[in-house]
């Protein structure tokens, strides 16, 4: 092991925009905790920041010799902020990495010194190898630049861009377990959303047909060799249409069982309670392990069961969880890898948990366009099934999707009338923004139809959706855990249940940060938030002190 007196400041930007961090504010990610462990395994002093910590604690910058920063596209202005207030203070490296890096034109424009673009292991791993810090590193760069996979680095004026890594192998992902101990610098840590990765990659290598013009039509995608799909004879890259994944992370990679249960016990001994199996498609897990050759077909064959079933038993006999003390779900499935029993299998370990699923549009023709692997119905099919075995289903719907319609998006209005939408506790919706790396970034001079009429009907009738669904709380009782004191209202405490649901207001005492308590909804705030009484109040998870450091 190198070991290295070099300090590196980590600071996770992700979801910040302009500097404020506005939703999913009760989420710790995986990269940023993965990046740590790494750089500590070769003897570093790091340090895991949230964004906010340091803009509000800006003296902290002149600790650290490097400030890394993990960011997505959509917060360049956050990204740039920081960067000019670390440069102002200390004449240390910046070294960025996340989804952001992906956007060349806009990542030129950041004084930064390197960027890693896409996954990060290999890439990392051989310079620290190499070399006893990344400042040796950029010197040596400085001297003799060189085109490196997977990296980027401002020399000067000049972008020395290497393109996005290699796919990250099974064995190295397996060997790396995420850093625990930073989860304790997130505010709230305790209550908030934990994701511990499960799978890496996507299996859905179809290639969109709305990039007709660019289609040799060989279909090789979609019925071919499975090693044959990786590569598109015509450069289309991979996945539904508006996705990234499979082309920057590949085809899926599971972890090992027992390495995510250590994972999930090492956290919850730390005080988590709400622990979020991550993976593009849970239902990939161990997949891979039934077919000859990279798993590139979304929909065949079935989901390997067994080995679900093996993690999913394991992880619900932790004692935390068997007592109700902590909780764990899953993140996203694909409907087409949805039959009875798969929902029976998931409904047995994860009854009453939130589970989400894509729809994106009710419109077959454009779901078919984008390259997504099942139609409306097969999706309304397993909305259903697992609704039935105890899940609770919540769906993604996008709009502003390239060639997308007004008659699209009135199907998808009529369809949130049908009844097994009854199944659904809600409806995420969002806009179609441009990736870097997806098929529909070569076809976006194509028009799309854009009235604001009707996405603005769309827009009404899934808030109403919501707000409704959120009414038929009102006097339900809930487990939640109590985060922190409501900035807007410092006489209410926010608390999050612990299966996931509405944000919880509670108008109660500061000294009940920290515990998990029953709660009875007494009022519907808004479609994201209610208000509750705690009728029980339960265990301690951390002292609320910590809140107050």
């Amino acid at each position: 092991m190198l070991i290295s007196m070099e300090k590196i400041l980590v600071l996770d930007a992700n979801a910040r925009g302009k500097g404020i961090r506005y939703a999913t504010l009760d989420v710790i990610g995986i990269g940023p905790r993965i990046i740590v462990s790494i750089l500590k395994s070769f003897g570093f002093y790091v340090q895991l920041e949230p964004y906010e910590k340091i803009t509000h604690n800006k003296s902290i910058l002149n600790e650290f010799d490097v400030l890394a920063i993990s960011f997505m596209v959509s917060d360049f202005p956050a990204v740039r902020k920081i960067i000019n207030i670390w440069r102002s203070m200390n004449n240390g490296l910046v070294v960025l990495g996340g989804p952001g890096t992906l956007d060349t034109n806009r990542l030129s424009t950041l004084n930064f010194d390197i960027a890693f673009k896409g996954e990060a292991e290999i890439t990392l791993l051989k310079i620290l190898k190499e070399y006893k810090s990344l400042n040796e590193f950029y010197l040596a760069q400085i001297k003799n630049p060189n085109t490196i996979n997977g990296l980027a680095l401002k020399i000067g004026d000049k972008l020395i861009d290497g393109g996005i890594s290699p796919w990250t192998p099974k064995e190295v992902i397996n060997n790396i377990m995420p850093d625990i101990e930073s989860i304790r610098n997130y505010p709230f840590y305790w209550a908030s959303r934990i994701y511990v990765e499960t799978v890496r990659g996507c299996s859905n290598f179809y290639r969109p047909q709305a990039i007709s013009e660019f289609c040799r039509v060989c279909n090789i995608c979609r019925s071919g060799d499975l090693g044959a799909r990786i590569k598109c004879p015509s450069n289309i890259p991979p996945g539904c249409g508006y996705c990234n994944v499979p082309m920057i992370h590949g085809f899926p990679r599971s972890r090992d069982p027992y390495k995510i249960v250590s994972e999930v016990e090492a956290l919850l001994k730390l005080g988590a309670t709400r622990i979020v199996l991550s993976a593009p498609d849970f239902l990939d897990y161990g997949r891979e392990l039934l077919v000859n050759g990279p798993l590139t077909d979304p929909c065949y064959p079935p989901p390997n069961i067994d080995m679900i079933e093996h993690l999913l038993q394991m992880i619900t006999k932790i004692p935390k969880i068997m007592k109700g003390e902590a909780t764990v779900s899953i993140e996203n499935v694909k409907a087409c890898l949805i039959d009875e029993y798969v929902a029976e299998i998931l409904g047995k370990y994860l009854r009453d948990t939130a589970i989400y699923i894509g729809l994106e549009s009710c419109s077959d023709k454009l779901l078919e366009l984008i390259g997504r692997p099942s139609k409306c119905r097969d999706t309304l099919r397993a909305i259903e099934l697992l609704s039935k075995y105890g899940l609770r289903p919540y769906v993604y719907l996008m709009y502003g999707i390239p060639l997308e319609t007004r008659e699209d998006i009135d199907i998808t209005i009529k369809m949130l009338d049908d009844p097994i939408f009854s199944y659904v506790e809600r409806i995420v919706l969002y806009k179609f923004r441009p990736l870097p790396y997806t098929p529909l970034e070569k076809i976006l001079n194509v028009n799309t139809y854009t009235n604001n009429g009707i996405i603005k009907q769309l827009y009404e009738k899934v808030k109403e959706f919501n707000t409704q669904k959120k009414r038929h709380m009102l006097y339900r009782k809930i487990d939640v855990i109590i985060a922190s004191t409501y900035n807007r209202d410092p006489r209410y405490l926010v608390a999050y249940p612990l299966k996931h649901g509405p944000v919880t207001l509670i108008k109660t005492a500061k000294r009940f940060i920290g515990y998990i308590a029953t709660v009875r909804i007494t009022k519907i705030i808004s479609d994201r938030m209610v208000l509750g009484e705690i009728i029980r109040l339960g265990k301690r998870v951390v002292n609320h002190r910590i809140y107050e450091r």
